[in-house]
């Protein structure tokens, strides 16, 4: 099972994320998690400490800063992706700091033998954060960092017509772009597969995904699903943007191939 990630990002985004998540680990296919810190009550921190069958991350939360940070940093509330790639030395200097407070809160509370980190939205691959990840990588002791830098896959070609795969591939050769930026390093063992299909992921774009990785004589290998999802009762806990990413239909339906026969036998999980 370590040789293949089925994995979740967004651990700890919210109360409902989060049991729709540990939901998934307990009693479907998922055995690998990335986890947001100072969203949430500590306990579901402990309750995911419990399963010893779990890999587990620190998702680098830069986009979606929690509200004790944001009330010092304002300007915090309004960065993306974009906005990070070009923040000026003295923002890029609060936001080094945030990045090793998350650091320290995560190894605080998961104590782990290997730590392991990637970004939510990718945030990681921006040189200037990446640099800096590199920078204290042994300071911190950090032993993996997510290669997104997915192998460009189309399982059907009638994919190009969709608007959301399109917009998929644009973004996944951003990150390309961004990992070649970075010299190519060797930061993880796993091959990642995430990208190109996030939010539309099925049972059949899971499996032939895998399945291409596995004749390119892959054997380790991460595929990223997003199956937390929330409702109206956490409406004012996002951004509008990210209360409609959260709570679309098609998490719920990643959340349903976490329970998946056909994957968990594919996939040998």
């Amino acid at each position: 099972m370590e040789n293949i990630y089925f994995h979740a990002d967004d651990y700890g985004r919210s109360e409902l994320i989060t049991e729709n998540i540990l939901r998934c680990l307990t009693q479907g296919n998922l055995n690998s998690v990335s986890v947001m810190v100072n969203h949430i009550d500590e306990k579901y921190h402990f309750k995911l400490k419990k399963l010893n069958h779990v890999n587990i991350r620190l998702h680098l939360n830069l986009t979606e800063i929690s509200t004790k940070t944001l009330n010092k940093y304002p300007f915090l509330k309004e960065l993306s992706f974009i906005k990070l790639l070009f923040l000026n030395k003295e923002k890029k200097k609060i936001i080094y700091e945030e990045i090793e407070n998350q650091i320290i809160t995560f190894k605080k509370i998961y104590n782990p033998k290997k730590f392991k980190i990637d970004g939510h939205e990718h945030v990681h691959m921006i040189p200037w954060i990446f640099r800096f990840l590199q920078k204290i990588k042994d300071k911190y002791n950090i032993q993996e960092i997510r290669n997104s830098n997915e192998s460009l896959i189309l399982n059907e070609i009638f994919d190009i017509f969709d608007l959301r795969f399109l917009r998929n591939l644009i973004a996944c050769l951003v990150v390309k772009f961004l990992y070649y930026m970075n010299g190519s390093p060797k930061i993880s063992d796993h091959k990642f597969i995430g990208i190109i299909y996030s939010g539309i992921q099925s049972e059949d774009t899971i499996i032939k995904s895998y399945n291409s990785q596995k004749k390119n004589n892959e054997k380790k290998i991460e595929i990223l699903i997003h199956p937390g999802f929330t409702n109206i009762n956490e409406k004012n806990f996002f951004k509008k943007k990210y209360y409609d990413f959260y709570s679309s239909k098609n998490r719920k339906k990643e959340y349903d191939l976490c329970f998946s026969k056909k994957i968990k036998e594919n996939l040998a999980i």
